[in-house]
């Protein structure tokens, strides 16, 4: 998934629960709207920092779990609660290999 689909998807999410190594997200169910939003759920399958995305799509909620010694949990948790998104996108960039995202094409 490219960095900048990643930002533009964080419109329609929102961090429900966080505590290092797992964070759970609300999605808006306006997501499905977007054409890349069934990406979110492969999340952890390419990163080397991520270890599982669960997507339960009656609750609207996607659980990831990753390494926090890896992936520092303050940046992920700033990644989809920042306002700027220029900061979002820099967050994207450094916890792009976390998470299997490419570089915009």
């Amino acid at each position: 998934m490219p960095l900048q689909e990643m930002v533009e998807l964080r419109r329609f999410i929102t961090v429900a629960h966080h505590v290092p190594g797992r964070i759970r997200l609300k999605i808006d169910p306006a997501v499905r709207s977007h054409p890349k939003a069934m990406a979110l759920a492969a999340l952890a399958e390419k990163g080397d920092g991520a270890i599982r995305a669960q997507l339960n799509v009656l609750a609207r909620s996607l659980v990831l779990e990753y390494d926090p010694d890896r992936i520092d949990p303050r940046r992920l948790e700033d990644f989809f609660t920042v306002a700027d998104p220029q900061e979002a996108a820099g967050l994207a960039k450094d916890l792009s290999g976390a998470f299997g995202l490419t570089p915009n094409a």
